[in-house]
């Protein structure tokens, strides 16, 4: 089948909550790596990942514990000395070395068509999808159950999902981006199964909207955080009518921004020195685990999904895995079962 090929995507194109449940009632497992029965490469299984994460759960206001914060190490009395404090790594939620089963196409989702991922929300219960290139939107009542039929999304004049999609953990916030390519709005609704507001709301992102003008970047591939904390994106330079320049290519860069009292904060790089790209091969944010320590992106240089580990949420992501043709890979909320896009089909994979 044909790789989703939006423009300012590349290969392909992020969100999350909650707790996941068993995938008992889900279609029939697809062999050969996890390729639908309309073909295509992908879902073979990843090297690099295993079930040692511990699970971190959702509270009743939607956020999620953050660990791995050190205490300051207590002044020694007179004539003493300093002792630092030794602060223990626990396991995060996603682990580094799990190895993922055949996908199984998603029902409801998966049909005859070309199918492609943009965000699901990490109860796994809400879902922003393309169907032959159609924005589409889809809800269950439980992840043990098949969609119920899905509905054409609703978008607001000026805004699309070329660049890509995020939801709120509950289901009720959607994230895009204007046309273009500079200015992130929320578009809300008032219960899950219920159409999206067209009305755009931008005053939380005012901040960053201000910055892409200032730095002439563009923006693309949103991601909420579960606990509705951090905003994930991509940030690039665009390659201008004549080109670039001799020996530049432009850069790509993943940032992350923290929500304050007044919106979302100017962001800090998660990127930088360590996969970074350019103009036209960005890394691409699809999908945070509920700790915030494993991102999940694809590499449009090589094309395959990528995953990065780190010790804590504030943390360098230094460790990386490489999920191969799991594009715009998601996990739910206890990260041991991951919806991505392959051969057309969406699909679910289980640890």
């Amino acid at each position: 089948m044909n790789r989703y090929t939006q423009a300012a995507w590349g290969t392909a194109l992020f969100v999350a909550i909650a707790c996941s449940s068993n995938s008992d009632d889900l279609a029939p497992v697809v062999g050969g790596g996890g390729a639908s029965s309309k073909g295509g490469a992908g879902g073979r299984s990843a090297t690099g990942k295993s079930g040692s994460g511990g699970n971190s759960e959702i509270d009743e206001a939607g956020s999620a514990g953050v660990g791995g914060a050190s205490g300051e190490g207590g002044a020694s009395g007179e004539g003493g000395s300093n002792q630092g404090t030794i602060v223990p790594i626990t396991p995060g939620t996603c682990s580094e070395t799990a190895v993922w089963a055949d996908g199984t196409p998603l029902e409801g989702i998966s049909t005859t068509a070309n199918e492609q991922l943009l965000a699901i929300t990490a109860d796994e219960l809400d879902m922003l999808f393309l169907r032959d290139n159609s924005a589409m939107r889809a809800h269950r009542a439980s992840a043990n159950l098949g969609f119920d039929e899905a509905v054409a999304l609703e978008i607001a004049d000026g805004y699309g999902v070329d660049a890509g999609a995020a939801l709120s953990a509950d289901g009720k916030t959607m994230v895009l981006l204007a046309t273009t390519g500079q200015s992130f709005a929320a578009f809300t609704r008032s219960s899950r199964d219920a159409a999206f507001d067209t009305t755009a709301d931008d005053s939380a992102f005012v901040g960053l909207n201000q910055r892409a003008v200032q730095t002439m970047q563009h923006y693309a591939a949103p991601v909420l955080a579960p606990d509705g904390k951090t905003f994930v994106f991509s940030a690039f330079t665009p390659e201008p009518e004549a080109g670039f320049p001799s020996g530049f290519s432009g850069v790509s860069m993943v940032y992350e921004s923290v929500w304050s009292t007044n919106g979302w904060a100017m962001p800090e790089s998660l990127s930088q020195n360590l996969f970074d790209g350019t103009s036209a091969t960005r890394p691409l944010p699809s999908g945070l685990s509920s700790d915030s320590r494993t991102l999940f992106y694809v590499d449009e240089g090589t094309g395959k999904q990528m995953a990065r580990f780190r010790d804590r949420p504030d943390a360098p992501l230094y460790t990386v895995v490489d999920l191969d043709q799991r594009t715009r890979a998601v996990p739910d909320v206890t990260c041991d079962r991951l919806y991505y896009s392959s051969g057309g089909d969406v699909l679910v994979s289980v640890e």
